[in-house]
């Protein structure tokens, strides 16, 4: 079995830091078969990106999936002061009458 090595840099946008420190940028490696490597090739040749940009793709997606979801940053967010809202007129406002 032939093994490739495929080199880049990936930048992952949008990930909590690490202990709460800045992380620098970091290189990752990984061997594929030639099978895996062809089809990456083929399938990125076709979708017109980068061997970086689907593995960074892929990284990014497999972090999401794994991340439960009391740690995803969006859960995270603590609500803003702001103008009170009032849903008592909801269902007349969405449905045109009121229970």
């Amino acid at each position: 079995m032939k093994i490739f090595h495929v080199w880049s840099m990936f930048i992952l946008h949008g990930i909590l830091p690490f202990n709460g420190e800045l992380l620098s940028d970091k290189v990752v490696q990984t061997e594929l078969s030639g099978g895996e490597y062809i089809q990456l090739k083929d399938l990125t040749q076709k979708k017109k990106i980068t061997l970086k940009e689907a593995v960074r793709e892929a990284i990014v997606e497999w972090i999401r999936l794994q991340t439960p979801i009391e740690e995803d940053p969006l859960f995270l967010l603590q609500p803003r002061e702001g103008t009170p809202t009032d849903s008592s007129d909801l269902d007349k406002t969405l449905y045109g009458k009121s229970q």
